[in-house]
């Protein structure tokens, strides 16, 4: 399976200390993108808590590094989702994926580019993804379909590992965000809500990625059109992160102070 070729992510860092250009430049394009900016090191001890337990339940190669994230082969059961799955919840009960959630960066970032008290939502998201898993992939979508609240709620995408663009990653639609909110209709495998890959074509913006380095960090806002890539690999785990954030004086729904998925989770096994 192939993917189309897309523009390249643009860099922020250089705006990082002009929070007046940084907060223009959010608004007009409905993302941010900065190289390096989170603790490479940090994002590793992550990364490695998250494996150790795949390694529990079979999907990391013991002959290689834990770090290295090397997939075994042992089939994920058809039967399961990854998000529905005791291997999942676990994830989501990690002391150090949850206090990333209030990394100092993070919360400083925010702080400047929403000039108000934050909200940081409960409903984190840790995932691994499979190679070659692509009915799993993650369709199109405006992250305020599943959010609802605010419109102005921002996610953060941080890939817990080196990630170039054949692991698959994220990609955002810049300007999206000024599009108002799209009909979003439901996908075959992922079991959830998208926009199909014909009508975003025609859209007539383009798609951008990066090859993904640990310590990077690309931000959105709730109405940005954004789609997960295949990872096309023959042995590797992707492992990423994700954490939202809001004005506290803005509306929020329940849902969002509560764990990803809560109530969904499955019996035992993967």
């Amino acid at each position: 399976m192939t993917q189309k070729t897309m523009g390249q992510l643009r860099d922020s860092m250089e705006l990082l200390h002009d929070m007046p250009k940084l907060r223009k430049r959010l608004e007009k394009e409905g993302y941010l993108f900065f190289r390096g900016l989170l603790d490479a090191e940090e994002l590793l001890r992550i990364r490695e808590d998250m494996l150790s337990i795949a390694d529990e339940y079979g999907f990391v190669d013991r002959n290689a590094p834990l770090r290295d994230g090397r997939y075994s082969g042992q089939p994920f059961p058809e039967s399961r989702k990854f998000e529905t799955s005791p291997l999942y919840r676990r994830i989501l009960e990690l002391p150090s994926f949850n206090a990333f959630g209030r990394n100092p960066v993070l919360t400083l970032l925010y702080t400047g580019l929403l000039d108000a008290e934050l909200v940081e939502h409960r409903r984190r998201i840790g995932r691994i993804t499979f190679p070659q898993s692509f009915l799993n992939t993650t369709p199109p979508h405006q992250d305020h379909f599943y959010i609802k609240g605010t419109p102005d709620t921002y996610t953060s995408w941080i890939a817990a590992g080196d990630c170039p663009e054949e692991m698959g990653g994220l990609a955002v639609m810049p300007e999206s965000n000024h599009l108002g909110f799209l009909r979003h209709e439901p996908m075959s495998g992922t079991g959830g809500h998208g926009i199909p890959h014909e009508k975003c074509d025609e859209l007539g913006l383009p798609w951008l990625t990066a090859d993904f380095r640990v310590g990077d960090l690309l931000l959105f806002h709730g109405m940005t059109l954004h789609k997960a890539l295949d990872n096309r690999t023959a042995d590797r785990l992707r492992v990423s992160l994700e954490y939202r954030y809001q004005r506290r004086k803005d509306a929020i729904d329940p849902s969002s102070m509560e764990y990803h998925m809560k109530g969904s989770f499955e019996g035992e096994g993967a």
